[in-house]
């Protein structure tokens, strides 16, 4: 088995950088001093943009929205790519 990583994953985890910089470490600070819930918004539009960059679910099949990542792929990125133990893809 090929343990290398792709010039795909190392593309998708330059990209995943850059959007954790720009978009989501800003946001720390809000964190600290306001209620989850009302973050929530904010977090939508930060979802709705993870999605529209082709970077949502990647253990998920892309017919559900995902990316369709083998195992290694989701892996790969380490810690920037998570998967949540149990999760289901509700559409399938």
């Amino acid at each position: 088995m090929d343990f290398l990583i792709s010039d795909k994953i190392k593309t998708i985890v330059d990209m995943i950088n850059e959007f954790v910089e720009k978009e989501l470490i800003p946001l720390e600070p809000e964190f600290l001093v306001k209620d989850f819930k009302d973050l929530l918004p904010v977090l939508k539009e930060k979802q709705d943009i993870v999605k529209k960059m082709e970077l949502w679910a990647p253990n998920f099949p892309t017919e559900c929205g995902g990316m369709g990542l083998s195992l290694l792929g989701t892996i790969s990125p380490g810690s920037l790519c998570i998967l949540v133990p149990g999760a289901r893809c509700r559409e399938c």
